[in-house]
């Protein structure tokens, strides 16, 4: 019940649009009051809530045909940093977890996600294919890997576990995205966004016949380096 009454609390004192002129508070969100409701929209998932050392507020998402997505729709963000710790599985084809974020509703959104089975993939091909942008619905990974290839996909730093947490942040600024996995001190992935909103949802994303685990999600301001 506590840590349902924070979650409620922490969305309705933070401000209802969030823009580049005024910078995203720090907030840290508690993804396990996520299956109590707590201010949450989910759609296609079932969450479940579980703790471990590190990650008392975790959240589980199962395993289900489409794309599954848990929105806060109490917090649209513009310009911010958005970061999460996330876990999938090394099984290909069947894990994809990640951040969607200026949302509308539960198909129309922009996600970088990572694919966790080609981390360490034998194939330099699925290595470049860990991290993903995409935006919904008009420009998914198909799409853009035939028309564009190798600008909205990349590798992760070496060594990076594909079944253990991994630390996934999103810069956004204006029509910019650059994507950090854990320590990595330039982005894996920069690019310009396909997407046209200025403001939006975020939220916690898993792909098609994907479950996934995701644990201390936050929105914070940009560094003061970004413009």
């Amino acid at each position: 019940m506590k840590l349902f009454l924070a979650c409620v609390l922490a969305v309705l004192a933070v401000p209802p649009t969030v823009r580049a002129q005024n910078p995203a508070p720090d907030t840290t969100l508690s993804l396990s009051a996520l299956p109590a409701g707590g201010g949450w929209a989910v759609f296609n998932r079932h969450p479940e809530a579980y703790s471990e050392p590190g990650r008392e507020n975790a959240v589980y998402l199962d395993a289900q045909p489409g794309q599954g997505v848990a929105w806060v729709p109490g917090l649209r963000v513009g310009d911010a940093v958005v970061e999460v710790d996330v876990k999938g599985r090394d099984e290909p084809g069947r894990s994809f977890v990640g951040l969607a974020f200026y949302g509308a509703d539960a198909e129309r959104y922009e996600a970088v996600y990572l694919r966790p089975f080609n981390f360490r993939s034998d194939d330099p091909a699925r290595r470049a294919r860990a991290v993903q942008y995409v935006a919904v619905p008009s420009h998914e990974w198909p799409r853009l890997r035939e028309h564009h290839p190798g600008q909205y996909e990349a590798a992760v730093p070496q060594g990076t576990a594909p079944d253990g947490w991994v630390r996934l942040r999103v810069e956004l600024a204006g029509p910019s995205v650059q994507v950090y996995v854990d320590d990595s001190a330039e982005p894996v992935l920069s690019l310009d966004r396909i997407g046209a909103s200025e403001v939006g949802w975020v939220g916690i994303w898993v792909g098609n016949r994907s479950d996934g685990s995701f644990a201390n999600l936050r929105v914070r301001p940009l560094p003061e380096t970004r413009p």
